[in-house]
């Protein structure tokens, strides 16, 4: 399995975040040609496409969405071993107050600089390293000791003590696709549009069932896309609805890119939860958490 390199997995995360080869050419400052010769590179050496190239741009395959999740994961262990290392070199071996914590990708882009600030002026660490990873993968994570605080999405597994705060999910359209001046939309209605979610078994796909089932009526899945921004890019394609938080859609709406409708009858709401290594301080963990708590109460609505 050498052909997957540092390199390339970097090139394919920046396609599939981008949502095409120009821009992420133009994010990496890196000729467009190069990254399709590595793109084609990596789906010769993976026996098969890991995009679908569209007019609008590209989105994964199945194979190139467990490719994005793995890289997205090792990138983000090497980008954090680098910045270990170089810290430990800086203050010497002494000081381990060192804290590692996962963010949603939804949260992670504009949380990290609060976040960084915050925690310099309130807690007494050494260094905080923020990496991006979903709910599943943050777990599987902790239980490695791999970091030590996750930030999730809650669920039964969550008790309600860490809960940190709620943001409503609004239904996406591409601009030009749906109404956005016509006001809230009820759940019920929107399970009548055609819904790009993540797989079965994901957080946001289990609360739409759930509620979808509460007002007894299925949603009309058209396409499965895990993650939030190969979801946005999709929906900036006009592939289909979804279902995504305001954080994640603020820049693409002041653009004109996306429309969206408040959800009601019932809300769609999710809560985000700390979790936390099983051999974390109590004292440090409760201290991140009203941290976290007060932070993001700010920024989600």
């Amino acid at each position: 399995m050498g052909w997957l390199n540092l390199r390339r997995l970097t090139y394919f995360r920046a396609i599939i975040e981008a949502g095409s080869l120009s821009e992420a050419a133009r994010r990496l400052s890196v000729p467009q040609p190069a990254l399709s010769y590595h793109l084609r590179e990596l789906e010769a050496d993976f026996g098969g496409p890991l995009v679908i190239r569209g007019r609008n741009g590209v989105e994964p395959t199945e194979g190139g969405q467990l490719l994005f999740d793995h890289a997205t994961i090792i990138l983000a262990q090497v980008e954090r071993a680098e910045m270990e290392l170089a810290g430990l070199r800086r203050r010497g071996a002494a000081d381990p107050r060192v804290m590692r914590i996962s963010a949603l990708p939804s949260l992670a882009t504009k949380l990290t600089p609060h976040l960084l600030k915050l925690t310099a002026e309130t807690l007494p660490l050494s260094g905080l390293f923020v990496i991006e990873t979903v709910t599943r993968e943050a777990r599987e994570m902790l239980r490695q000791h791999e970091i030590d605080f996750a930030i999730v999405i809650a669920d039964e597994k969550v008790p309600e003590s860490q809960w940190l705060a709620a943001e409503s999910l609004l239904m996406c359209f591409a601009a030009g696709d749906g109404d956005a001046t016509a006001g809230p939309i009820t759940f019920a209605e929107a399970l009548d549009a055609p819904l790009m979610l993540p797989a079965k078994g994901r957080p946001v796909r289990n609360l739409v069932e759930r509620l979808a089932g509460q007002v007894g009526k299925k949603a009309i899945v058209i396409h499965e896309i895990d993650g939030p921004n190969p979801r946005k890019q999709a929906t900036i394609a006009g592939l289909g609805k979804t279902f995504l938080p305001w954080i994640s859609i603020s820049e693409e709406v002041e653009k004109g890119l996306i429309g969206y409708r408040e959800v009601v009858d019932p809300p769609l709401l999710r809560h985000v939860a700390l979790e936390w290594r099983e051999d974390m301080d109590p004292e440090l963990a409760w201290a991140m958490h009203g941290l976290l708590s007060t932070l993001l109460t700010s920024v989600l609505r």
